[in-house]
């Protein structure tokens, strides 16, 4: 599991194609960066780990889905999706990672 999680960093060169570009979709792909850090974990306290911070994910997805969409409904201006899109993408990304080095640090703290 660590392994393929650790793979996912390499999806953050995409985000060099917002200067080519210049669409802001693509600079979303920089939060993929953060996962080279999970390399060296062990896959159960990982594996508990990772299931905490995407509980976390999956509210911010909901509440911030839900804020996007209603401000782009109200304010009937479709060029606000891809925006939307880049910070539901990469936010998501962000809080999760985030959670996990909380929950990580957490659980060092017990132990020691």
């Amino acid at each position: 599991m660590k392994n393929a999680l650790w793979y996912l960093g390499f999806l953050s060169p995409l985000s060099l194609l917002y200067f080519v570009t210049g669409n802001i979709a693509f600079a979303g792909f920089a939060a993929f960066v953060v996962y080279f850090t999970i390399y060296g974990e062990n896959d159960e306290r990982l594996q508990a780990n990772v299931g905490l911070a995407t509980r976390n994910t999956f509210l911010y997805v909901i509440f911030a889905g839900a804020i996007s969409l209603i401000y782009i409904s109200m304010t009937k201006d479709m060029s606000y999706f891809p925006q939307a899109f880049t910070l539901l993408f990469s936010g998501s990304i962000i809080i999760c990672v985030l959670s996990y080095f909380f929950y990580n640090f957490q659980e060092e703290r017990i132990r020691k």
